[in-house]
């Protein structure tokens, strides 16, 4: 009978693919000084292109290889050089260091035998310290390769969450004893450098292959990216958001009805790919206060449905890792951010926030 039953409500509520639902880029196949593409972008679509990963990285350099008039085109990217700034590979809020100056260049940072922390050139090769979030809690491995610092990036993004990012002290300690087996500093994921990106995202995902001056960044056919001091023309590789988030606050009612009337409806995460991007674009607006999405609990059942009567699958994101319990819960479902991450938790449906809508 329970068999039975979970099949009645999963084809009454079927599940979805959800991959990329949330951004995808776009080329504009024309030539423009790099404020025209800023401008071109934000008209047609959000902006020009923040690189948050090696995907990311691979999809704009495919799009520039699909350009057939001849030549080896190259498109601005939102990167430009700006001030000097620290911050962590996976987006986080530098809330906490252990380094007492800033250094002003593009420099890396590894932790000390003595839990300090130290700047060191990036192309140092040292061991490095990845992170894997389970519910609640970070858990810490130490890997005992010796690579660069964007290379480590890439090996724990590829193999686990992240570089490791440290938050206030407790955390320091913890880092520090796992990495008691290296006798040598190693890599955690603090960054400091002096790119700013178009839209204010916070990516670190970096992609230079040489040290080179200039002020603009762009991407080459071959996926590397330059600089460069002038104006010039280029493609322009833009990206649009399908995420809303409302300027005011509402109850979830309201919340529904609003983005049923302006938008494609209320915010669905149906992956983690859609937490990723839910993430980066609530870091990028520098959202901190819990927000509406298209959760709701049957009073009836106790089962959480998304708005349009899609069942919650196997992905999920609750704050204290399942589902609140049918007896005590709010009923209505938000984003709230907790220790830098963006989980779900009920709310009572007639509280006020901010809400996410997607657009179509």
């Amino acid at each position: 009978m329970t068999s039975l039953l979970v099949l009645l409500l999963l084809w009454a509520f079927p599940l979805s693919n959800a991959k990329g639902r949330l951004r995808e880029f776009q080329l504009i196949n024309e030539r423009f000084t790099r404020d025209l593409a800023v401008n071109e972008c934000r008209t047609n679509f959000t902006d020009l292109a923040t690189v948050y990963d090696q995907q990311d990285n691979i999809e704009l350099k495919t799009l520039l290889i699909n350009i057939t008039d001849g030549s080896s085109p190259s498109g601005w990217i939102g990167g430009e050089i700006g001030n000097s700034s620290k911050k962590w590979s996976n987006g986080d809020e530098v809330t906490y260091t252990e380094l007492d100056t800033t250094c002003g260049g593009t420099y890396c940072t590894a932790m000390k035998f003595d839990s300090r922390w130290d700047f060191l050139q990036c192309t140092e090769r040292k061991y490095f310290m990845c992170y894997e979030q389970d519910v609640g809690r970070a858990s810490y491995m130490l890997i005992p390769e010796t690579k660069t610092w964007f290379e480590a990036q890439l090996y724990c993004r590829e193999n686990h969450t992240d570089l490791v990012s440290i938050h206030n002290e407790e955390e320091n300690e913890q880092v520090q004893n796992e990495g008691n087996k290296s006798i040598t500093p190693f890599w955690i994921g603090l960054l400091e450098d002096r790119v700013e990106w178009s839209d204010g995202g916070q990516s670190a995902y970096r992609n230079f292959t040489e040290e080179q001056s200039g002020h603009y960044i762009f991407l080459n056919q071959d996926g590397n990216w330059s600089k460069s001091e002038e104006d010039i023309e280029q493609h322009a590789l833009c990206y649009k958001s399908f995420i809303h988030v409302s300027s005011y606050q509402m109850s979830w009612e309201e919340a529904l009805d609003y983005c049923s009337s302006n938008f494609s409806g209320l915010l669905r995460i149906e992956s983690e790919d859609d937490q990723i991007e839910t993430e980066r674009e609530l870091k990028r607006q520098n959202i901190s206060e819990p927000v509406w999405v298209g959760l709701r609990q049957s009073r009836l059942f106790g089962f959480w449905i998304w708005y349009n009567g899609l069942s919650v699958g196997n992905w999920t994101n609750w704050k204290e890792g399942s589902p609140p319990e049918h007896q005590v819960s709010q009923h209505c479902g938000a984003l709230e951010k907790v220790k830098g991450q963006y989980k779900w938790c009920d709310k009572n449906c007639r509280s006020e926030f901010r809400v996410l809508c997607e657009e179509k």
